[in-house]
């Protein structure tokens, strides 16, 4: 069984608790980052106490050097349980700031929020702030790819009713759309999976800037300067496949930067390639690879838009 935090860290008492706490770091994450955040608030705690106990006339009568270690020990013991609960409200800038420093936390999450320079200046009205702040927006849990279909097939014939019924929707077409689908899930087999397995029916790469809604953070390819690199990023999580074309028309429609693409109609090609010049996608031959899926054996063989998936 592991200790809880609370256990390994919480008695002031105990002498052990900060070599434990250094081991903990030589491994750093969330939950120690969370726990330096608490010991320098409570460190802060024990300096306010023993100011105000040095500003404080003493027990002449029955006070002494026995009195004081006393009291010593108790602030000391009071600091770190109020470090545990909901504490001063400096720990959680503490911990923002380490968790931006181990690339854990979102620079723009943690810029809603006071700094501990902010604190210094006016703490009375970084608190303010703290309180009055709107709720943060739901923080990305960390997931991984996962295969959902078995062939391009499959794929193709699984999602192209609610392809084509959002592509009628919108005027564009539902050959492009599932190519490029398959595209970003290489034909079903690498869709973003969340923490619990679940699938997140993002078929389009839609990440999650300004959603609202359930989010997945994965290791993603990205092209900087024409140079593929391998970062993290957070992508909007769906309920069903018709609630991710759903979201992909949305998407579409309240960007004013692919309004030519969405004037292309029913062209595919230029479609894609009206999205790529948008910025939709970081790499380079975006359209083009788009462009051979549709021209490729499994879509290949549809012309135009079919009443029926293909078989």
């Amino acid at each position: 069984m592991v200790a809880s935090a609370d256990n390994r860290y919480g008695n002031a008492l105990d002498p052990q608790g900060m070599s434990r706490l250094r081991a903990d770091l030589k491994t750093p994450s969330a939950a120690t980052a969370k726990e330096v955040a608490r010991q320098f608030e409570s460190l802060f705690v024990q300096q306010m106490l023993k100011s105000m106990r040095a500003a404080t006339p003493g027990d002449q009568l029955f006070g002494g050097p026995a009195e004081e270690q006393y009291r010593d020990l108790l602030d000391r013991q009071l600091s770190v349980s109020l470090a545990r609960g909901e504490g001063i409200g400096l720990a959680p800038a503490i911990e923002r700031q380490i968790l931006q420093g181990m690339g854990l936390q979102p620079e723009a999450a943690a810029a809603a929020n006071p700094t501990l320079q902010q604190y210094r200046d006016n703490p009375v009205a970084a608190l303010r702030a703290r309180i009055a702040a709107p709720a943060a927006e739901p923080q990305p849990v960390v997931g991984g790819k996962g295969a959902e279909w078995d062939s391009p097939e499959q794929f193709v014939r699984s999602v192209w009713s609610a392809a084509e019924r959002v592509a009628k929707k919108i005027g564009i077409s539902a050959k492009a759309m599932v190519a490029q689908a398959a595209l970003e899930t290489g034909w079903g087999r690498h869709v973003i999976r969340k923490a619990d397995g679940a699938s997140s029916y993002n078929l389009f790469g839609i990440k999650s800037h300004g959603w609202q809604g359930d989010s997945v953070k994965v290791p993603t390819l990205e092209f900087r300067g024409g140079i593929p690199a391998k970062e993290m990023a957070s992508f909007r999580a769906y309920g069903s496949l018709e609630e991710c074309f759903e979201d992909y028309a949305r998407f579409l429609q309240s960007n004013p930067r692919y309004r030519d693409a969405l004037q292309a109609g029913d062209d595919p090609e230029a479609f894609v390639k009206a999205l790529q010049d948008a910025g939709y996608a970081t790499d380079p031959d975006y359209a083009e690879k788009i462009t051979r899926i549709m021209k490729g054996p499994v879509l290949g063989a549809v012309p135009g838009e079919a009443e029926n998936p293909p078989a």
